[in-house]
């Protein structure tokens, strides 16, 4: 049974007479017969709407998406679509028919081999392959993504590019029509490719048509994806312990599973301070039995889901290792109790010699701050045990609030 039935176009929800129009299924064909809809069309559609990718739902911190090139030379194919990110995440992206299960193992296999590819590339090897595919014999990587408007720092982008294509940190997908696959088939693909840091996901694009004026509704949906785990491995020297950690992606997980976008905060925090990362995943793993989450994207939000699935901001992480509060307001404000966040607020600046409330015209809008920037992830990390008692404090507060409503 397929997820998605046929969807209906509602003209306008209001009045008492609406048109309603079934839209019509649009296949992908092979290019044969004078096809409109194949491989090559779904590559340009995507290749000129990158949005039509799930990628915020399958690695959120690679946003936003620049289209780089089509037809990427690699040593083992020719990669259908590749785009970066102006904080160096890679995305290649493979389109294909569905046919038979032979063919969807064989893409499987051969997106990978991608992957291998450009694992051997260095920075100048992947901008000369991008000229080539592009035939432009000047193009330069870092003007393709500052052209597309966000701010980077060429020598920034252009180590973290070099880092991300040497570990094989690569977000494949492969977009078709009718993908089948499970996640629970990959694993022979994957273990032939154990040293890489890789995504994959398996997305169909279901396509649907209006007969009136031919415009085209396009529904991605995530089938699979693999899951990155992190194995630490301990060995023993000279009678000390010293533990490794690695990143091995998977179609399954029992074990601790990260992201890419994990992976990447992680290790922009780290150049802060070499420690920062592992005290603040320890924090974590300190506070999860009270129900504190981390959501990463570019930064890290501190959260807390209350016993309705509410979510509640305990403070934003960025990869400065600089901490916001200035969404702890807005819980607290949808449930008309700013009380309880200011005094969260308050308990924090009472940690940290030097933290004031910066009161703005609107109570929502009051955050902490450290002279004239946010407080820092370390000072709070320093007391973490009283951060996490004044956190417990303030979910329980929101908590009996939401008892209380729940109760009449």
């Amino acid at each position: 049974m397929r997820a998605y039935t046929q969807p209906l176009l509602v003209a306008g929800l209001g009045g008492a007479e609406q048109a309603c129009q079934a839209l019509e299924s649009l296949p992908l064909r092979a290019g044969a017969n004078g096809a409109l809809y194949d491989e090559g069309w779904l590559q340009r559609l995507i290749q000129n709407h990158p949005a039509l990718l799930p990628v915020s739902d399958i690695e959120p911190g690679l946003s936003p998406l620049v289209p780089i090139c089509m037809e990427l030379p690699v040593p083992s194919g020719y990669v259908d679509n590749l785009m970066l990110t102006p904080a160096g995440g890679i995305i290649v992206v493979e389109t294909k028919l569905w046919r038979n299960p032979e063919a969807r193992r064989e893409v499987v296999g051969q997106v990978l081999d991608y992957a291998k590819d450009l694992s051997a590339f260095s920075y100048e090897d992947l901008q000369k392959a991008v000229r080539s595919a592009r035939k432009e014999r000047e193009v330069r990587l870092f003007d393709l993504v500052s052209a597309a408007g966000e701010a980077v720092e060429e020598s920034r982008f252009i180590d973290a590019v070099s880092r991300n294509l040497r570990l094989g940190r690569v977000l494949l997908i492969i977009a078709g029509d009718g993908v089948q696959e499970g996640a629970e088939q990959l694993a022979g693909f994957l273990q032939r490719h154990m040293g890489l840091h890789f995504t994959l996901a398996l997305v169909e694009m279901s396509m649907w048509r209006c007969p009136d004026d031919g415009r085209v509704l396009v529904q991605p949906r995530i089938l699979a994806r693999t899951v990155q785990i992190e194995r630490a491995v301990v060995r023993v020297e000279a009678g000390v312990a010293l533990t490794t950690s690695t990143i091995v992606p998977v179609s399954s997980a029992s074990a601790r599973s990260v992201t890419l976008s994990d992976i990447q905060f992680y290790e922009a925090l780290g150049q802060v301070s070499a420690d920062l990362p592992d005290r603040l995943k320890a924090f974590l793993a300190e506070t999860a039995d009270i129900g504190v989450f981390p959501v990463v994207k570019r930064n890290l939000s501190l959260k807390w889901r209350g016993p309705g699935g509410e979510e509640f901001h305990l403070g934003n992480v960025a990869v400065n290792g600089a901490v916001a509060t200035e969404y702890c307001n807005w819980g607290a404000n949808e449930l008309n109790r700013l009380d309880l966040s200011q005094a969260y607020m308050t308990d924090m600046c009472a940690l940290v010699p030097g933290l004031t409330i910066r009161q703005t015209a609107k109570p929502v809008g009051w955050h902490v701050v450290s002279g004239e920037g946010a407080p820092k992830l370390s000072d709070l990390l320093d007391r973490h045990e009283a951060w996490a008692g004044i956190i417990a404090k303030y979910t329980e507060a929101i908590a009996d609030v939401l008892r209380e409503r729940e109760a009449g």
